[in-house]
């Protein structure tokens, strides 16, 4: 138990000094990417890196997807910066019908040639279903690796086909539920985030939150991406409020606070300048 906090200041500090050597000082526009999100480049310095890997964390029915989401549409909508989803934990179909709620038509952009939806909960745990049933070879590291490697394969052509700026990848946990063993998830994670900040696109990755609180251990993930923003349900009282904080983003300055946020038919709502705690 002892050897917990000692892990977590280390890693830190490395974090800290990573932030150090990778600051730059104020951006330029065109160092920004606007996140379409009302009131979250307000705590950004404007917008998110490009070219950077962030990740967004959560518990269930925080808004993860939904923010990603609309990271994506109002790029492509208001930027004319193409997008790609990789889902790894709902089909197309369920996908354009869930984002038309807010008034996102997915269907119609990708048949404009301004966006694609890459499948890919066939490296997931139905997946794992499935393998179980049939006794398939690709339960292997090997086969489970391989599997990864092909989605980047297409991430990549999908990229060139539509000159896309922005990706989205929903949710790095239920790849997860592929690698049972510590070791294998965590190379799993480290390639799929390598490989990300390799094609220098602006990408969004979606990941659990595993303790629900104001106190919790990092993840492993968060040690390998530029930034990292954090969503939860805090419940007090028998009231939920929902709380936003953007935990790190290298190379710009950005408000920490706890802050409230609504979801409504046009997305999400962040308030920078309100505090989630009265005094």
């Amino acid at each position: 138990m002892a050897q917990l906090p000692q892990r977590n200041a280390t890693a830190q500090v490395i974090n800290t000094i990573l932030e150090l050597l990778t600051f730059q000082g104020e951006n330029s526009l065109s160092e920004i990417v606007s996140t379409g999100v009302t009131g979250l480049d307000e705590m950004v310095s404007g917008g998110l890196p490009r070219g950077r890997v962030i990740l967004v964390i959560g518990g269930p029915g925080a808004g993860k997807t939904i923010l990603a989401s609309q990271f994506l549409y109002k790029g492509l909508a208001e930027y004319n910066e193409h997008g790609i989803m990789v889902s790894l934990d709902e089909n197309k179909d369920h996908f354009y019908s869930e984002m038309l709620k807010f008034g996102w038509d997915f269907r119609k952009a990708e048949e404009e040639n301004k966006f694609a939806f890459i499948d890919a909960t066939r490296v997931s745990r139905v997946a794992i279903l499935k393998e179980k049933m049939l006794k398939e070879e690709s339960g292997s590291l090997r086969g489970k690796q391989l599997q990864i490697d092909r989605l980047i394969e297409e991430l990549q052509t999908k990229i060139k086909q539509i000159h896309a700026e922005r990706v989205v990848m929903d949710t790095l946990a239920s790849l997860f539920y592929r690698f049972t063993d510590p070791i294998e998830r965590r190379t799993a994670g480290v390639d799929l985030i390598e490989a990300f900040s390799d094609l220098g696109i602006t990408t969004i990755v979606t990941t659990e939150l595993g303790h629900l609180g104001l106190e919790r251990k990092f993840l492993d993930e968060e040690f390998m991406v530029h930034g990292v923003i954090m969503m939860q349900t805090l419940y007090s009282g028998g009231t939920s409020t929902r709380g936003l904080q953007v935990v790190k983003m290298r190379g710009v300055s950005i408000n920490t606070n706890l802050v409230p946020y609504t979801i409504d038919r046009s997305g999400i709502e962040i308030f920078p300048t309100m505090s989630l705690f009265r005094e």
